[in-house]
């Protein structure tokens, strides 16, 4: 009679569940080091890589057939049916879906094994940690797919890197004192001469490890006596990162560790950045962000950090033309004769100096993609310096880069106008991670941020002078008073953001008489500035 290996689990006590508890309320922050990989490290790591890759499209490929032939099925379209008349129950909804998901293999169970299989008779190079990472994105993108309204699941492209990710710091991808191993190899770290961001972030991941028991009831103390969480740079886990820059690869090591990030020093041991305190109120747009604090006013375009991000954008928009031309001219038979896409078994034909054209327009979205983090980062640090509470419009950029869904004809020519709404603007100036950004910094840093409901407050519309709300085209880009003086639309919506009330539902009426001369001033000296010094700020008609 054989005998069952039963993998034995350790009960945790009372100050571990607590700890799981708090731990789920503090953040996490990405300290990234770049390794030294011998030729060896680095054939052995994209054979990993590819084998990973192959897994992840193998698993999710399988689950969405399964996925696809349970929607195809009677039973599920009748229970579907049920659903949308709401002639089912909470209770019965999930229970009747689960049977349906458990019956046709559509979970993440069968996501695991599967994947197990896979590496221990097909794909042999990865090992079990990272391989059970691969399935959890291979079934998140099919939760996206069925509970999240996804038009279609993700799978990755030959060629493309995937992430090593390790489940818990002391498994798989280990970082120990300036390197790190994983499969038997071992990886040095390359830690930059006198960075002492580096530096202080990895001496209080060292203090952890040797007190970690001292680190961790003090974090319990902080929970129960109802103080700020403090950071204790635990490693939460570690994964390796493949990255091509400039036509070659390079390879980082990304620790997640929990708490804040530390405050950025300069060479002298000081503060790079200041903390201001008050209030400070954004209107953001598409293409720029408009700022009123206590002492400054100002109007600003939105990543674009230096003379050569916008030629750098043409460049990108003229290299994506070219390499839709180039797909036509060597692929006709993909096309018909209007030019419409046609599904074939074919396979591509690319020429030489497309696969060129293609690797450059790839360097040069990762260029400007750094950019824009960059210039949000820079820009949210100034703003940090006038006040710690942060007062921006609640708006949904993702509903804005969709096109619109009317059919309209112009009235003067009697074609059809153009759905086109905000998608290259919105890609290009990443307004929505701007905002997120400075959720994050604000949070981190002791601040605030409030969204405000943009049709209850009406920033735009509102004019403190009559007391009225007024209606304007989008093209209005000055606020006019009923005396014949104006100010500029977005920098006067950023002021009433400024005035708002402690319920920040309305604008504050007495608050807006007593700062307005002051705001008038500022507004006046800002846009002369601007006019003299020939600064071009998108949609301002400045």
């Amino acid at each position: 009679m054989s005998v069952v290996k039963r993998r034995k689990v350790n009960t945790p006590n009372e100050k571990q569940r607590q700890l799981r508890h708090i731990r789920k309320l503090t953040p996490t922050h990405i300290l990234e080091l770049e390794l030294k990989i011998s030729d060896q490290q680095k054939h052995r790591l994209l054979k990993i890589n590819k084998h990973l890759r192959l897994i992840h499209n193998t698993v999710l490929g399988a689950v969405y057939k399964n996925y696809k032939e349970m929607t195809r099925t009677k039973k599920y379209r009748h229970i579907l049916k049920l659903y949308r008349e709401d002639k089912l129950t909470k209770q019965q909804e999930n229970s009747e879906f689960n049977k349906m998901h458990k019956e046709f293999n559509v979970n993440f169970t069968f996501a695991r094994k599967y994947g197990e299989w896979l590496r221990k008779h097909k794909f042999t190079n990865p090992d079990a940690v990272t391989t059970l990472s691969v399935c959890e994105i291979a079934w998140r993108s099919m939760e996206e797919l069925i509970f999240k309204g996804a038009r279609s699941v993700r799978f990755y492209k030959k060629g493309e890197f995937v992430v090593f990710q390790g489940k818990q710091a002391n498994r798989s991808i280990i970082y120990r004192d300036n390197f790190v191993t994983h499969m038997r190899m071992k990886l040095p770290i390359i830690i930059k001469k006198n960075d002492l961001f580096v530096e202080e972030t990895l001496s209080f991941i060292q203090s952890y490890k040797e007190d970690s028991e001292g680190i961790d009831d003090l974090l319990i103390s902080d929970f129960e006596n109802g103080r700020n969480l403090r950071s204790t740079y635990r490693i939460r886990n570690n994964r390796i990162v493949i990255k091509q820059i400039r036509g070659r690869l390079r390879f980082y090591l990304q620790i997640a560790l929990e708490g804040h990030p530390v405050p950025k020093r300069n060479k002298d041991g000081s503060f790079r950045h200041s903390f201001g305190v008050g209030r400070v109120g954004i209107d953001i747009g598409t293409q720029t962000k408009a700022v009123v604090s206590k002492n400054e006013v100002y109007l600003k375009n939105l990543a674009i950090r230096a003379e050569k991000t916008k030629a750098d954008e043409r460049k990108e928009a003229l290299m994506q033309r070219y390499l839709e031309r180039s797909r036509r001219a060597t692929n006709p038979d993909k096309f018909d004769h209007k030019g419409r896409f046609v599904n074939s078994r074919k396979p591509w034909v690319f020429s030489n100096r497309y696969l060129k054209a293609r690797k450059k327009l790839r360097e040069l979205r990762r260029r400007n993609a750094i950019n824009r983090d960059l210039s949000h980062n820079e820009d949210v640090n100034y703003i940090r310096s006038l006040g710690d509470e942060f007062i921006v419009e609640e708006m949904n950029f993702k509903a804005l880069q969709r096109r619109t869904s009317e059919t309209t004809i112009n009235e003067t020519t009697g074609r059809f106008n153009s759905k086109r709404r905000f998608g290259r603007s919105i890609q290009n100036r990443s307004p929505g991670y701007f905002v997120a950004q400075a959720k994050e910094r604000f949070e981190a840093t002791g601040g605030s941020v409030i969204e405000v409901n943009t049709w209850s407050f009406k920033a735009s519309q509102y004019c403190h002078k009559r007391q009225d709300y007024i209606k304007k085209d989008l093209s209005e880009r000055w606020h006019k008073f009923p005396n014949g003086s104006k100010v500029q639309r977005d920098l006067y919506s950023a002021f009433l953001l400024y005035c708002s009330k402690e319920d920040f539902k309305t604008t504050e009426q007495e608050l807006c008489e007593k700062e307005f001369t002051s705001f008038k001033k500022m507004h006046d000296e800002f846009v002369q500035e601007t006019k003299d010094d020939r600064q071009v700020i998108l949609n301002s008609a400045i």
